[in-house]
């Protein structure tokens, strides 16, 4: 069974408006890119605003999308994976325990990245920022949007 995922934000996926990944000095995450969530997620992006934080989310304004079988996917769910990848360097790096992952470098190899901190919550704190399990759509192509919702 295909794994289905839900962006919060918008009701349909326009590729006209997406933007490539690009590493923000000093920041866990990159600018760009495609965000989304599992829809079995243990905490969905929706619950943790709604218990985590002032931010509002819409229930109604999402959509739902697979990604293509032939889509590489970056799948981070143990911190040992985090060591292996390419990193970038900036002033932070050698006084934080976060983690500055090259996501330009990555973008060029794999079509996503997934997150999955419920599986390693020491991920949590090197990927600070990365609140609940999530996956980064660097390569638009892969995202298959569902018109039945999940």
């Amino acid at each position: 069974m295909k794994i289905k995922y839900k962006h919060y934000g918008h009701t349909s996926f326009d590729k006209s408006a997406f933007e490539q990944v690009k590493n923000i000095p000093m920041l866990t995450k990159p600018n760009g890119g495609f965000w989304a969530c599992r829809d079995d997620a243990k905490i969905s992006w929706k619950e943790y605003c709604d218990e985590s934080t002032t931010i509002s989310i819409d229930e109604n304004n999402f959509f739902c999308f697979e990604i293509s079988d032939d889509a590489k996917v970056l799948k981070i769910d143990s911190y040992e994976i985090l060591e292996g990848l390419p990193q970038f360097e900036n002033s932070l790096h050698s006084v934080s325990q976060w983690v500055f992952l090259d996501f330009e470098k990555i973008s060029q190899e794999y079509d996503a990245v997934e997150v999955l901190i419920s599986e390693d919550y020491s991920i949590y704190d090197a990927l600070y920022g990365w609140d609940v399990d999530s996956i980064l759509i660097m390569n638009p192509d892969i995202i298959i949007p569902q018109d039945i919702l999940c």
